[in-house]
């Protein structure tokens, strides 16, 4: 029987790059970090108490996709939004309303690799 999603794939140029990105702007955890294949390492983020983790895989083209690469809840999406963006996140769209549901809030940031991310408001 499935229990849960272990990992998903986030696409990345440069894995150094990205790693201190995630680590050191949004606060993920190292979970491994190992030899994988020519020029690459496995590395695997996680969120302190997430099951799901992210792995940061090789970028196979250039291609930037504008649709969100990872979604992220959060407490308070306008003073997570503040805060990241003070700490060197590149904001895309400001907190408001999400067009899926006016009671909840979101935002749009990008990561050091150029993908998009969303921070949504946590609650059903």
């Amino acid at each position: 029987m499935l229990q849960f999603i272990k990992f998903t794939q986030l696409p990345v140029s440069n894995q150094r790059r990205a790693m201190r990105f995630y680590t050191e702007k949004l606060g993920f955890r190292i979970l491994q970090n190992t030899p994988y294949k020519a020029g690459w390492r496995w590395i695997e983020l996680g969120i302190p108490g997430a099951e799901t983790a992210i792995v940061l895989t090789q970028r196979e083209d250039d291609l930037i996709n504008e649709v969100p690469s990872l979604v992220l809840a959060v407490d308070d999406v306008e003073t997570t939004y503040e805060d990241l963006c003070a700490r060197g996140v590149q904001g895309m769209q400001a907190p408001g309303p999400a067009p899926w549901n006016p009671e909840q809030s979101f935002a749009l940031l990008r990561d050091s690799e150029g993908n998009t991310l969303l921070i949504g408001s946590g609650d059903d």
